[in-house]
């Protein structure tokens, strides 16, 4: 029979030899995928979705710069807002270098609103002696509004050795930012938390300043954004009758504060192209509710009258001879003086420096100086 089909097939023409062999390799092809599609995949693993990258089809937007505030933080149309920095978080605890104990309070939990605070140790005397009071030090963290937090690793370095060398029992403000929440909100949240912290050195019950602060020794102090934040404090505490209690602000600490405007005299050649930026940023950072005019960017705006509410009796301001906001803050000691205000202007200046130095260089000898002129400050009867 086979010969017979081999006959059969060699008397074939060769275009139907041709045919055979393409319905033949037809055939073996339907066998391989049937068995592709029938044998089960086990090596073949579902895949878990990413999170999509920025700009693909499900939204475009995601890739849409809406402002960019560099080297902060990049808004994109989306509403995604990326932060290049000032995102780091570090625990509290018990520093190992200065011995300073810190903890994290809540102050709101409708909306996130909370703080650090730093406890120094007890020297000999104290040990026999826990009640020793120790002045209050609200510090407001910088960052332009928009990045750092009361967490981030600088802030606490920083803080914990001012309180150790200041022996202050200190309260670092984690304030809402921009843009998700523009101004006033870092404002209104300092006032809240400098409130609860006037109530609670009075009569609790958060035990650290129920305990050991002395309420009568209080300084609110600040860098950048947070120098601003401290300053429009002791304005509103003048302006609105005090803090509850009764509870008065001894001094206020101005670290390079972030003030803008009117161009003071003397900074007219380095104001030229920096302007309309700092109007635009600031536009962002309060949702363009105020001008860049407004007394709670510039101060000197203010007439004397206004300068003369200030509800503290001591003012301290540092500026760095690089910074943009040097002249401004010079300016602010000078108009301060000038006002009528009865309390005491202190400046302190670091030449060759630029903004905050002393956060981004605290090893070197001119942080070392001025970090002990803080010290001094706050130590000051």
């Amino acid at each position: 029979m086979v010969v017979k089909m081999k006959r059969q097939i060699g008397s074939l023409s060769l275009l139907a030899k041709l045919g055979l062999l393409l319905i033949t390799l037809l055939l073996l092809l339907a066998a391989i995928l049937l068995l592709v599609f029938l044998l089960p995949r086990h090596h073949r693993a579902p895949r878990t979705p990413g999170s999509p990258p920025p700009g693909n089809g499900s939204n475009p937007d995601d890739s849409v710069v809406a402002f960019d505030f560099s080297p902060f933080l990049i808004l994109y149309k989306s509403g995604r807002v990326h932060r290049m920095d000032g995102t780091d978080r570090v625990r509290a605890g018990v520093d190992e270098a200065t011995g300073v104990t810190s903890k994290d309070v809540v102050i709101d939990r409708g909306t996130g609103l909370g703080a650090r605070m730093y406890l120094p140790p007890a020297t000999a005397g104290e040990k026999k002696d826990l009640g020793a009071a120790l002045p209050v030090l609200v510090f407001y963290h910088g960052g332009a509004f928009v990045i750092e937090s009361a967490f981030t690793p600088k802030y606490h370095d920083y803080l914990n050795k001012v309180t150790a060398k200041a022996r202050v029992l200190a309260v670092s403000v984690d304030y809402r930012l921009a843009p998700e929440h523009p101004l006033p909100t870092a404002y209104d949240d300092s006032w809240q938390a400098l409130n609860w912290v006037a109530r609670n050195a009075r009569s609790g019950p958060e035990p650290w300043l129920r305990d050991r602060g002395n309420i009568t020794r209080l300084f609110l102090a600040g860098d950048s954004a947070g120098g601003n934040i401290a300053h429009n404090m002791a304005m509103r505490a003048g302006k609105e009758g005090g803090l509850e209690g009764g509870v008065a602000i001894m001094g206020i600490l101005l670290l390079d504060p972030y003030f803008w405007g009117k161009t003071p005299v003397g900074a007219e050649t380095t104001d030229q192209g920096r302007r309309r930026r700092y109007e635009e940023t600031w536009s962002f950072i309060c949702n363009g509710k105020y001008g860049i005019d407004d007394p709670l960017v510039d101060p000197l705006s203010m007439p004397a009258s206004e300068w003369r509410k200030m509800a503290c009796s001591r003012v301290g301001v540092t500026v760095s001879d690089l910074d943009d906001f040097m002249e401004r803050g010079k300016a602010y000691a000078v108009a301060l003086r000038d006002s009528g205000w009865g309390g005491e202007v202190e400046q302190y200046e670091t030449a060759g420096e630029n903004h905050v130095y002393f956060l981004d260089k605290p090893s070197s000898p001119k942080s070392a100086k001025e970090l002990a002129f803080v010290v001094g400050y706050l130590s000051r009867e």
